[in-house]
């Protein structure tokens, strides 16, 4: 007996949302927590995953508005092939995010003559959708999924190296071997951006949901709030010192890298602890203010800007608060945060450094009364004050946005220089100094 594919419940605000994407084809196979489609609503992003593994039929294509609740296709656990021998290609029930985790296998001969994009077994149903939407030719495109299959992934970075070309025009080329491993980070790799006619002078694109209720929010920060940012600059050589001396056994011990976010967190927290007007907000005619920490931490992902919320940080390690951040940017990227996890900050830190940022003036988050913007670590002459001379320090500028109807510019001033002297001065948050 087949089981209803239903739009799940995400919110008690939320009532609809759009498939954005199938990972599925209809007619695919899939196992149990399989990773179904793409659901973006105005809050979220989330995967929606198999309660069951069986035969897949859509009844509901991409871009289209659903309603919580909705069935948008069944799964038929009778309807599920036997099993492929291990001499033949995997079955396409993978999803691609769970593939590529898959050690993959021994890769497929090489072909005489390349096949045709709906004939290639090694495509997954996102990558086989990309390669006919592009008129690639397959066989040019390395698979890093189990067997040698082709994930969404792996056509967009074809997409994106500078050999790719429609299977019309590419010609052959040995096989590169696969590139050293590297501890640095790669380059954020640019958005696939669609094929125009050169004659176009405007192209229409509708709103996402999540954008439309971004742009809301911003609009709603601008009118509601009186508004007002302070800057400030801040020497990073200490912390990186501290960082670099340690961050080998920290990443031993725990298994994560030591980041910088951990220390603006902490310092955040204790500067909310000094001044706790700044921790307060607006309800009516009366200020409310919390004897919490619950610290929003702003994510970027394909889809919108994300702030997940880290709970009760002042009682948390700098572990425990790097480890909560990687797994929330982990799962923003994956489309796994809960509406939950959005919820309930008190102050919120946004990083526009690590898209190159030197000064911005960060939006408040409401109903929260002020944020704390960070930007790129760049090396300046400045005077030293002890000695007078002039030396070469890696700065950082900040920037705090607030509301003035709650905070006033003393405590505004005096809030962030107190994360100043924490950040040039880790061990005041040791000692509580």
């Amino acid at each position: 007996m087949a089981i209803d594919i239903k739009v799940p419940e995400v919110g008690e605000s939320i009532t609809e949302g759009v498939i954005v994407e199938w990972h599925v084809a209809d007619g695919d196979t899939v196992e149990a927590e399989a990773a179904l489609f793409e659901l973006e609503t105005d809050k979220i992003t989330m995967t929606v995953q198999a309660e069951t593994g069986g035969l897949v039929k859509i009844q509901v294509g991409e871009d289209e508005t659903v309603q919580i609740g909705q069935v948008v296709g069944t799964i038929d656990p009778d309807g599920a092939g036997s099993a492929p021998s291990k001499d033949e290609a995997p079955a396409e029930d993978e999803a691609d995010t769970g593939a590529e985790e898959a050690e993959p296998e021994s890769e497929p001969a090489a072909k005489e003559e390349p096949e045709s994009a709906p004939d290639d077994d090694r495509l997954m149903p996102a990558a086989r959708r990309m390669v006919q939407q592009h008129k690639l030719d397959p066989s040019k495109i390395e698979g890093t999924g189990k067997g040698g299959r082709v994930l969404k992934e792996d056509v967009q970075n074809f997409l994106n190296s500078t050999d790719s070309k429609p299977a019309a025009e590419a010609k052959p080329e040995p096989k590169k071997d696969a590139p050293a491993k590297s501890d640095a980070k790669p380059a954020p790799k640019p958005k696939e951006q669609p094929k125009r006619d050169p004659s176009e002078r405007q192209t229409r694109v509708p709103m996402t949901q999540i954008r439309k209720r971004i742009a809301q929010r911003l609009l709603e920060a601008k009118n509601a709030t009186a508004m007002l940012t302070t800057f400030n600059e801040v020497d990073m050589g200490k912390l990186m010192a501290m960082r670099g001396q340690y961050k080998d056994s920290f990443e031993k011990e725990y298994g994560i890298k030591l980041g910088v976010m951990s220390f603006f967190v902490k310092a955040v927290v204790d500067a909310l602890q000094r001044f706790p007007e700044v921790n307060r907000f607006i309800d009516g005619d009366d200020f409310v203010e919390n004897h919490y920490y619950d610290i929003g931490i702003a994510v970027s992902t394909d889809r919108g800007l994300m702030v997940p919320v880290i709970r009760d940080a002042d009682k948390l390690s700098f572990a425990e608060v790097e480890l909560a951040i990687a797994d929330y940017a982990k799962r923003a990227r994956e489309g796994k945060i809960g509406l939950d996890d959005l919820q309930g900050g008190t102050f919120t830190i946004t990083n526009g450094g690590v898209f190159g940022s030197l000064l911005s003036t960060p939006i408040l988050n409401p109903p929260q009364s002020a944020i704390l913007g960070m930007h790129g670590i760049k090396k300046r002459p400045m005077v030293d004050e002890e000695t007078g001379e002039i030396v070469v320090k890696q700065m950082m500028y900040l920037a705090m946005s607030y509301d003035h109807r709650v905070i006033d510019g003393r405590e505004s001033v005096t809030f962030l220089k107190r994360i100043m002297d924490c950040i040039e001065n880790p061990e005041r948050m040791m000692f509580g100094v």
